[in-house]
């Protein structure tokens, strides 16, 4: 069984629990999965603003609790049986951070073992990439449906020491599935870079 839960936060919240960036937020969705200290993160979260409140939703195979600071009306949780990912087309909702590598080379020319990521911010690049995104987790994109792209801005993060920004791009349209293991396997561990920081859940809704 998979677990979906989603908690509903004001600003007012927010501000009370410290929660002004997208690494935060990881940081304080861990309180919903307590007695973990050295577990590595198997859930995947998204943030999506409507007015003054977040909505917050995380996906993880091991069942969320209410946290403390989580009012019981602003928090809920249903189960995701296996049942629901054995259909053929699906409506999709994706908020993903679409980047490309870049690789860096060194003062001597030595291409470097880690590279860096460019965000893509034309459309034309962002539908590429999902399109071969799709492809790697085995669904493809509904030709004959619209698809729609939206950049939701930029969004700052604090980790350790450093700073930084992501690009939202929130995909809305319709897949059908080719490879049903590649395409349960993106559902649980998301699509794109980012994870930690609110980015890759596929929402999902059948068509048939």
């Amino acid at each position: 069984m998979t677990w979906l839960a989603r908690m509903i936060l004001h600003k007012e919240d927010l501000a009370r629990r410290h929660i002004s960036d997208t690494y935060a937020w990881h940081r304080v969705v861990w309180d919903c999965f307590p007695g973990r200290p050295d577990a590595n993160r198997d859930f995947l979260l998204r943030l999506d603003w409507v007015n003054d409140c977040c909505r917050v939703y995380v996906l993880s195979m091991t069942e969320p609790i209410r946290p403390s600071w989580c009012l019981p009306e602003a928090w809920g949780l249903k189960g995701v049986a296996p049942s629901f990912l054995q259909h053929s087309i699906y409506g999709f909702d994706l908020l993903a951070n679409p980047t490309r590598m870049v690789h860096v080379f060194d003062a001597n020319g030595q291409r470097r073992k880690n590279g860096r990521r460019l965000a893509l911010l034309h459309e034309d690049e962002q539908r590429r990439w999902l399109t071969a995104k799709a492809e790697q987790h085995g669904f493809r994109l509904e030709e004959n449906a619209p698809l729609g792209i939206d950049e939701i801005g930029t969004l700052p993060f604090r980790r350790k020491q450093s700073t930084g920004t992501h690009i939202g791009v929130r995909f809305r349209g319709m897949l059908r599935v080719i490879d049903r293991k590649l395409f349960t396997e993106a559902f649980h561990c998301g699509i794109g870079t980012a994870k930690a920081f609110g980015f890759g859940m596929l929402l999902l809704q059948p068509i048939s």
